[in-house]
């Protein structure tokens, strides 16, 4: 695994930006950051692998984990970090929005988009009620909003990785602090 070094600046507004990571060459105290994983469900195998290798092309340091129902994703999701779901409505087993009702209680927090070839107004008002989706897109995809989409995605939630960190160094140097003797 690679190892990076981020330097992010927190705007006078509490925003964070946060450019592209470079690798890590030396041994300086930095962030180590993991590459981001997005996992794709679908069952249609061609559209899970084209939009495997149009991530993985566009998108530098993202993996991206492929499963071809709810249950085979419910694995991933228990094993692995995963950054970024997105899942196709119509499949076997259990449908989109059942997946992600259960992926909700593994990690809840984790940004979710829904694919559909057949949309319907109705659906799109309880994927964003109900499972609280980021986005709902129509197949076929468009690539380049796809990819316009996720990457931003993915980088709000880098930013959010980032202030978490920051705000536990910072209760951790105030901890350290009051221990100190005066």
């Amino acid at each position: 695994m690679e190892v990076y070094k981020v330097e992010a600046t927190i705007s006078p507004l509490g925003g964070v930006d946060v450019p592209d990571p470079a690798p890590v060459r030396g041994p300086e105290e930095t962030l180590a950051l993991r590459p981001q994983v997005i996992l794709v469900v679908d069952d249609e195998e061609d559209i899970r692998d084209s939009v495997k290798e149009l991530l993985e092309a566009s998108l530098p340091d993202v993996q991206v984990r492929t499963a071809e129902w709810g249950p085979s994703a419910l694995k991933i999701l228990r094993s692995e970090t995963i950054d970024l779901i997105m899942t196709d409505y119509k499949m076997p087993a259990m449908n989109g929005l059942e997946f992600l009702a259960e992926a909700r209680g593994v990690v809840a927090n984790v940004p979710r988009i829904l694919m559909t070839a057949f949309p319907d107004l109705e659906l799109a008002i309880r994927a964003v009620n109900e499972e609280h989706i980021e986005n709902f897109l129509t197949k076929p995809l468009d690539a380049p909003s796809v990819v316009d989409m996720v990457a931003a995605i993915l980088k709000e939630r880098r930013a959010e990785e980032l202030r978490t960190r920051a705000f536990a160094r910072s209760i951790d140097a105030l901890k350290r602090s009051k221990e100190r003797p005066t």
